[in-house]
């Protein structure tokens, strides 16, 4: 069985993609950067549920394994 490796750059492009169609998220309140496969989300929104749409945005893709 063949096992893909994403690269963090791809893993970071999903991230943004996801993003730029959430409507709830202005694509300038949140930065993306991933590191050996772990996604971080950085920046300053004015609500709680914008931050959590943020969140449900970048994990509309992949499966977490461990959410901390």
């Amino acid at each position: 069985m063949a096992v893909s490796i994403r690269t963090d750059e791809a893993i970071q492009i999903d991230v943004l993609e996801e993003l730029k169609w959430d409507t709830r998220v202005r694509p300038n309140e949140i930065g993306v950067a991933a590191k050996d496969g772990i996604v971080t989300l950085t920046g300053w929104v004015d609500s709680y549920l914008k931050k959590m749409a943020a969140e449900e945005a970048a994990m509309q893709r992949f499966r977490l394994a461990k959410w901390t």
